[in-house]
């Protein structure tokens, strides 16, 4: 009976306090503790996406896995797209997916689709951060310029404030520009990338100085051309 009393009083002692306080409080207290455990949801959702997505991703990577100068077989291809196609189907705000676009752009290089290979890299492009978009503007640069696009290769790097690539961008506008045929350009943009180039790079710098030293004697050639013209109009 006590008992009884006892819960009679909480409830008379509940409708008080609502009264006193009013509705609004308690909507704000419901609020409250709704919020924290959609918040607890929320975060336990983020971290099963990014572990499946990471699981998808280990696995996509080791079907894509072949020896130095090997291509992928067929039925490895098929598992390598399947998984990449979930990745950004399931998956598409993660980085994950945008490497999967990018792997798949590979594949298409690889069976000559350049058009196909362009789209995949659009595809991660979008939302990328800077570092990562960075590498995927100078991929596409590359395709355009093995379409023959190459003025429009030169535009897509030419200015754009590359940081840690920079010397990558001005070796690819090298070679875009020897492609064309522009060898005093080629030269100019060969001398940037070396001065840009992470010193203890040895491999890329050695690269680089001998497409420097192939595209040097017509450069300075030319140079000197206009070094005379310069004197000729002072005279």
């Amino acid at each position: 009976m006590a008992e009884h009393l006892s819960e009679e009083e909480q409830l008379e002692s509940f409708k008080r306090w609502l009264k006193e306080n009013g509705l609004s409080t308690v909507i704000v207290l419901v609020l409250a503790v709704g919020g924290y455990f959609g918040w607890d949801l929320w975060k336990g959702h983020r971290q099963a996406q990014a572990e499946a997505s990471a699981i998808l991703y280990q696995q996509m990577m080791e079907a894509a896995f072949v020896k130095p100068g090997e291509l992928l077989d067929i039925a490895h291809r098929e598992q390598v797209t399947v998984l990449a196609e979930q990745l950004k189907d399931d998956y598409s705000g993660s980085q994950y997916a945008r490497y999967a676009a990018m792997l798949l752009a590979k594949l298409d290089v690889e069976n000559n689709d350049l058009e196909a290979a362009l789209d995949e890299l659009q595809w991660a492009e979008d939302g990328a951060d800077e570092g990562l978009s960075l590498i995927i503007k100078l991929r596409q640069a590359r395709l355009e310029a093995a379409r023959g696009n190459l003025d429009q290769a030169i535009d897509m790097l030419a200015g754009v404030e590359a940081k840690t690539m920079t010397s990558a961008y001005a070796e690819a506008i090298g070679d875009f520009q020897q492609m064309k045929g522009d060898k005093p350009a080629a030269y100019k943009a060969y001398k940037e990338a070396l001065q840009s180039l992470v010193l203890n790079d040895n491999q890329t710098r050695t690269i680089i100085e001998l497409k420097l030293n192939h595209v040097a004697p017509v450069a300075e050639a030319a140079e000197t051309a206009v070094e005379q013209l310069k004197g000729e109009d002072a005279s």
